[in-house]
């Protein structure tokens, strides 16, 4: 017995040294190398034995992809194919890969799906467990709409007030909530609105900004041993942006890095105005003559004149240039009170014609 154990454990060690040839099932084609003839399914319970390697080579996965999608359309072709191959299917997967080369590639999907954590330790199986097979364009566009929070329409809304346009109209909604958020960190300073290009670099930061984070969630999604050459290329654009932008921040003097107090300009008068505009308080627009003739103003002016007159010595030309002054102030203002008067009066006449109207077709309606 001893020697049929010795003579079994030696045929084990012989079937396990034997070379392994990788076959293709439907051409028939084999290599010893599976690697860029096969695709992979990592977490497959079908090719175990093929270390994991499908039995389709990938010659055959294309011409069978081609001849379903003719059939059946790119969408059908890509799960028929997702299920030859036991790797999950997803759509929003399928629809980023149609999107960025405005064609679908099957091995690009698996590349990507290779690296995607909410993919490991699937096969097929779960696609269908989950029911993401029969996804439709409509279900996947209905998952994807971004939720705006009341704090994140009201950062919207400001920016549009202030800025008096919607700056990012026409990008998508998630870009666009991110972008508004973004942008209110910079409105606190009321001289920003008053400044058109300083307000145009604030938005080519901005814009710099979500592409960086672009860039940094396609990096992450890379593997920094097998895709050393894409990480280094996006890494080059990423630093080109973030330097682009300390360029723009420091010569406009934009840069909120490092702010102590990132609610400042919060408490001041035109932020609180239109804070209550936004809540529909009338009350909160100026007026500025009763402010003008107000008991402080008065006050406040009397003070600065009886101190000028008490302190300052003018000679006879000062003298005549602060008489010229006044009669240039004088005359200016009687012009706008005669200006006035007359829009007065013009709008009397309207008022009166537009009552004579209103009284003739209400006398012709009774």
């Amino acid at each position: 017995m001893a020697k049929k154990r010795d003579i079994e454990v030696d045929e084990s060690i012989e079937d396990a040294n034997k070379i392994h040839e990788y076959k293709c099932l439907r051409c028939g084609k084999s290599w010893k190398n599976p690697v860029g003839h096969f695709y992979k399914s990592k977490y497959s319970q079908l090719f175990i034995k093929n270390s994991r390697y499908s039995t389709l080579c990938r010659d055959c996965v294309d011409e069978l992809f081609t001849m379903y999608e003719n059939k059946y359309g790119t969408n059908t072709a890509c799960i028929l194919m997702l299920y030859k191959l036991d790797i999950p299917y997803s759509y929003s997967l399928y629809n980023s890969v149609v999107t960025k080369n405005n064609v679908f590639n099957i091995g690009m999907y698996l590349r990507q799906a290779s690296n995607l954590k909410q993919m490991m330790f699937q096969d097929f199986s779960q696609s269908i467990l989950s029911g993401e097979i029969s996804k439709s364009k409509d279900d996947f566009e209905e998952e994807k709409e971004v939720k705006w929070s009341e704090k994140d329409k009201k950062n919207r809304d400001f920016c549009i007030d202030v800025v008096g346009y919607d700056p990012f109209y026409g990008y998508p909604e998630e870009d666009r909530k991110f972008l508004f958020n973004q942008l209110m960190l910079y409105l606190d300073d009321d001289d920003i609105a008053q400044d058109p290009y300083k307000l145009s670099q604030i938005l080519q930061i901005i814009n710099n900004n979500k592409q960086i984070k672009q860039l940094d969630i396609k990096i992450a999604n890379l593997d920094p041993l097998k895709d050393v050459k894409d990480i280094s290329s996006l890494n080059s654009i990423k630093n080109s942006l973030v330097s682009n932008n300390d360029k723009i921040a420091k010569e406009n003097e934009i840069s909120v890095k490092n702010r102590s107090n990132k609610d400042a300009g919060k408490s001041t008068l035109t932020y609180l105005m239109r804070e209550l505009r936004g809540l529909k308080f009338d009350k909160v627009e100026e007026n500025y003559y009763n402010q003008l003739r107000s008991e402080g103003t008065q006050w406040a002016a009397n003070v600065s004149q009886k101190s000028m007159l008490e302190h300052c010595m003018f000679d006879e030309s000062d003298k005549r240039e602060v008489y010229q002054n006044q009669l240039d102030l004088i005359n200016n203002l009687y012009k706008e009170l005669d200006d006035t008067k007359e829009q007065i009066r013009l709008l009397k006449i309207e008022n009166d014609s537009l009552k004579s109207h209103g009284i003739e077709v209400a006398d012709g309606v009774s």
